[in-house]
């Protein structure tokens, strides 16, 4: 074969290579759903730190303030004192759950016990509920109202618990 015609050869498998990757990234962000506010929430049922299945239908009736977290990820870290404290504050007609990212119960009940927190936690171990959400990044926040209507969607870690607090007005029933 001559310099010329591999060359040509080349090009042609170079074209092909960055299409079939370009495809696969366009299908993977294509196919991840985003819930949007406005959209009713995922029903979903998972497991909480002693092995009991939660479901967020059950909550139904309340306002909810759904944190999806990680303990490796530290606007996690820094934002969930507040979350912990807002709750702890006795807000009415508000449950607040954290759904832990893809994490043993084990690191992730070593984690709340050594940071004081006593936010309710479920374990989402092989990702089906952070991918149903469309969670990128963490922390991601869905405020839910009483209907189970998302009334606000925060990405990124809330500053303060008055930041909290603020928001979570916008679900009390």
């Amino acid at each position: 074969m001559n310099r010329r015609m591999r060359l040509l050869v080349r090009t042609i498998i170079l074209i092909l290579v960055v299409g079939a990757v370009g495809f696969t990234i366009y299908r993977v962000v294509e196919g991840k759903q985003q819930v949007k506010v406005g959209d009713v929430a995922p029903n979903f049922q998972l497991k909480n730190l002693d092995g009991k299945s939660v479901q967020l239908a059950d909550f139904r009736g309340q306002g909810v303030v759904l944190n999806f977290w990680g303990s490796w990820c530290d606007p996690c870290k820094a934002e969930m004192p507040y979350i912990n404290e807002a709750m702890k504050s006795g807000i009415k007609g508000v449950t607040f759950l954290g759904v832990n990212i893809k994490e043993s119960p084990v690191t992730v009940s070593s984690f709340l016990d050594k940071n004081g927190l006593d936010l309710p936690v479920v374990l989402d171990q092989n990702g089906v509920v952070t991918d149903a959400y469309g969670i990128v990044p963490i922390p991601t926040t869905f405020l839910i109202d009483k209907n189970g209507k998302v009334v606000k969607k925060i990405v990124g870690g809330m500053a303060s618990v008055k930041e909290v607090e603020e928001n979570i007005k916008l679900i009390q029933p």
